[in-house]
């Protein structure tokens, strides 16, 4: 990741997420499940749900070996630009929270003022923390963030 500071202005480039490679026994583990989920489908006829389990199944070891790509981010005094594709003005963010985690990056989270789909992740290194907290203080709030369920379980399956 690099890093350059202009006037009002802070950029840098980070992966889209973090990649953790998977073991053997990761893709066994998701097999074996997919296996015994649609085995379970078919003792229930219902052949439409082991089909879509299947198809899930091999999503997830897809998407699970996928790396991921390198992304600019643009913070700056009208808001903050993630690649060319999206722009999240100060005005439609509700605040900012930043989460240091041991042995993996360490992550800019923004909470958009939408009911759906809120947070927005955004991997940062450990040297920029005190740049960005200083910089999204003079625009939003910073708050507490706990981890959901669904957050901790995707740390826990390597994703």
């Amino acid at each position: 990741m690099a890093q350059e500071q202009k006037r009002n202005e802070i950029r840098w480039e980070a992966a889209e997420y973090e990649f953790i490679p998977k073991s053997t026994g990761w893709h066994a583990g998701i097999g074996v499940m997919t296996l015994a989920l649609v085995g379970i489908a078919l003792w229930q006829q219902n052949f439409f749900f082991a089909i879509f389990i299947l198809i899930a199944g091999i999503m997830v070891i897809i998407l699970g070996n996928r790396h991921p790509e390198v992304i600019g981010f643009v913070l700056n005094e009208d808001g903050i630009h993630i690649g060319e594709a999206a722009f999240y003005p100060f005005e439609k963010l509700e605040g900012f929270s930043i989460r240091e985690r041991p042995h993996r990056s360490d992550e800019l989270i923004l909470r958009r003022k939408i009911a759906v789909n809120q947070l927005v992740h955004i991997s940062i290194e450990p040297e920029m923390i005190s740049k960005l907290r200083a910089f999204l203080e003079q625009h939003l709030p910073e708050e507490e963030h706990e981890p959901s369920f669904l957050e901790s379980l995707t740390d826990i399956l390597g994703f």
